[in-house]
């Protein structure tokens, strides 16, 4: 005769074996060949080495024993491999079995999924599908043009991001950092001509974020400089998108550092503006006369179409003509070529010598500190 022992904890609370008597019950009707018995670990009768003596005395050959509700750790390991091989030295003419823990079943996992999903429609739960989480995010300073001068987590977003959107001042090189499959959208600002309306970005990051895990959106110099990353956090944080900042070199800093003259110095300029030569509605309505006030460095970026406008204001309103001015070109790169001159006659210098943006136009004294900075040839170069 075959026989099967239901083998559970047990509790001081008799109604906790309910489910495993039911379980017997369910067995003795559809199998009556085979001899089915409770059993217990602890605290309830019977005992296992009891069910064993009693189906033995019934004749049974072979038993085996069913883990029901126990759990892999204490439940099993915890002394009962020696009570099953003493209880096999007691009954030699027994064949005593362990079967896997019940729960484990395929088809007890089956059933318990059924009986919950059946238990969430009850309680009017939508198992639909949720709604994807967006990924991040990350609005990244490419710096002022050189891939040497990249901060090392934006050099390592730029080479796990699943999209990229980038801008007309990122620097040749800095892209081959990506890796291969990731989606790469221009959306450069040039002047007066822009690829993509600012609307049309804001619109596409909360898209691509809602596709891909991280998307990167590449500045030139630093993000939050001009850079319209203010307006772009305003639309991921309406649409609910998470995002993150990673600064970078901003223009002012790279450029000035790359021509050989400071932003500030104790005896030339104690305060640094920065200011943008391009307003949104076209117009160059700036506070001339807080630009103009002495011992300051000021810096225009976007500045050299109202190159005309920028000289005559500060004149105007009280900056000396001969007020040094410095500006530079894709500074930081091989290609950079810096005009220094005088507040008075740069507008014309730089339609002779030909600059169009982009460029940087700086005001100040400290330019006068203009000096020629070492070339650091390609070996001494830190690696990104």
């Amino acid at each position: 005769m075959n026989a099967l022992i239901l083998l559970g904890h047990g509790a001081r609370d008799p109604a906790w074996a309910g489910p495993l008597m039911k379980a017997r019950e369910t067995l003795t009707r559809e199998h009556p060949a085979l001899a089915v018995e409770p059993a217990f670990l602890e605290f309830m009768p019977p005992a296992l080495e009891e069910a064993v003596s009693m189906l033995a005395a019934r004749g049974a050959a072979r038993i085996t024993v069913v883990p029901v509700f126990l759990a892999q750790g204490g439940h099993l390991k915890n002394g009962l491999s020696e009570r099953l091989d003493a209880i096999r030295r007691r009954h030699p003419g027994c064949a005593l079995r362990l079967a896997p823990v019940a729960g484990e079943a395929p088809e007890v996992i089956a059933a318990i999924a059924t009986h919950a999903a059946h238990a969430a429609a009850q309680a009017d739960i939508a198992l639909e599908t949720p709604e994807p989480r967006p990924g991040k995010v990350w609005l990244v300073g490419a710096g002022p043009g050189d891939p040497a001068l990249l901060t090392l987590k934006a050099a390592r977003l730029i080479a796990l991001a699943d999209a990229i959107v980038y801008d007309h001042l990122v620097g040749d090189g800095i892209l081959a950092l990506a890796r291969s499959g990731t989606e790469i959208v221009y959306a450069g600002k040039e002047a007066s001509r822009h690829t993509l309306p600012q609307a049309q970005i804001n619109a596409m990051l909360v898209a691509l974020a809602k596709r891909h895990a991280t998307v990167v959106r590449l500045k030139g110099g630093d993000p939050f400089i001009f850079g319209r990353g203010g307006e772009e956090i305003e639309a991921l944080s309406a649409e609910g998108i998470p995002f993150g900042i990673v600064p970078g070199i901003t223009a002012a800093s790279g450029c000035a550092a790359s021509a050989g003259f400071p932003l500030t110095h104790r005896n030339y300029a104690r305060m640094l503006t920065l200011a943008t030569g391009h307003l949104k509605n076209g117009s160059v309505e700036l506070d001339w006369p807080a630009l103009a006030r002495a011992r300051q460095t000021v810096v225009f970026y976007m500045g050299v179409a109202a190159s005309g406008e920028i000289s005559r204001q500060l004149i105007a309103h009280g900056l000396p003509a001969d007020t040094p001015v410095a500006v530079v070109r894709q500074g930081t790169l091989d290609s950079q070529a810096a005009l220094f001159t005088r507040l008075d006659e740069f507008p014309s210098r730089l339609r002779e010598a030909n600059i169009t943006p982009p460029a940087l136009i700086v005001v100040g004294n400290v330019v006068r500190l203009n000096r020629t900075p070492h070339k650091t040839r390609d070996c001494e170069q830190p690696p990104l």
